[in-house]
């Protein structure tokens, strides 16, 4: 299986160095590792340039100007220039357990899309890292919370691939899909502005399109570095509403999503640089 690992960025490239490199420690590597820059600074572009000196595997950089929160826009942007025939997405601010995209691959069936959770690290750990630039993590670490969570233990897995099972929810910082039916969906729908709902939605389309969430806890492990978090959101109930008709209306296909970029992306696949 050809793998695709998206990685969502803005203006925070201590955390990123961290989540790059937690790329390089992977039991299985993907086919390309695609940085999805919601408008950083070029700051951001010396990082992934350096970082691809070392990388083993194609490192892409698709950015787009800076105007606001539109991570559904750059992730269909960077879904766009995806090789592979499955795609994992994270956040910049996540740290990956050496066999969290092993245990992706491990678990995806057709029929299905992915979702799992994370490990909150504390602010002092998460602070100590992005200072040294490199971390060391296991159960044991100090500086923990929701240490349950750190445990891989995949003979339990199957017992919770229905967890929470009436909410088709699902983390952008943790989650797999097939091309295909990214494809047949549209991606993200890219009427949501601003933060907040467009990572449900797109569990629910896919849900009405006949694509079940299987939820993978004990597998697929992820340490999530510390920032203040109400440093993104803002006044949802714009983004709730459009979820909501979404929903009731058992919508499959949104109007503007990866088609926009589809030819664009197949053109740019060659450009380790992607749209930049």
């Amino acid at each position: 299986m050809k793998v695709s690992l998206i990685i969502t960025t803005y203006n925070w490239e201590s955390a990123l160095r961290l989540s790059l490199k937690s790329v390089l420690k992977q039991t299985q590597l993907p086919l390309d590792v695609v940085v999805a820059d919601d408008g950083s600074r070029p700051s951001t572009q010396a990082l992934i340039d350096e970082m691809r000196e070392q990388f083993p595997c194609k490192l892409k950089h698709v950015w787009q100007e800076d105007k606001g929160f539109r991570a559904g826009k750059i992730r269909n942007r960077a879904f766009a220039v995806c090789e592979g025939e499955y795609i994992i997405q994270i956040d910049g601010d996540i740290i990956m357990h050496p066999r969290f995209i092993e245990d992706h691959m491990k678990e995806a069936r057709k029929g299905y899309f992915l979702s799992g959770g994370r490990v909150k690290l504390k602010e002092g750990v998460s602070a100590d890292f992005e200072k040294a630039g490199e971390y060391k993590l296991s159960f044991f670490s100090k500086g923990i919370r929701r240490r349950i969570n750190v445990l891989r233990c995949p003979l339990l897995t199957p017992f919770f691939y229905n967890y929470k099972k009436g909410r088709m929810y699902g983390r952008g910082c943790n989650m797999s899909f097939w091309k295909e039916d990214l494809w047949a969906v549209n991606g993200y729908d890219e009427a949501f502005v601003g933060y907040g709902f467009e990572d449900f939605d797109l569990p629910a389309r896919l849900n009405s399109y006949g694509i079940q969430r299987r939820f993978i806890k004990f597998k697929a492990i992820e340490y999530h570095i510390y920032h203040n978090e109400h440093s993104t959101k803002h006044d949802m109930s714009v983004n709730e509403s459009i979820y909501n008709r979404n929903n009731e209306n058992k919508l499959i296909r949104c109007q503007y999503g990866i088609d926009q970029y589809l030819e664009q992306g197949n053109n740019s696949c060659k450009e380790e640089k992607g749209f930049k």
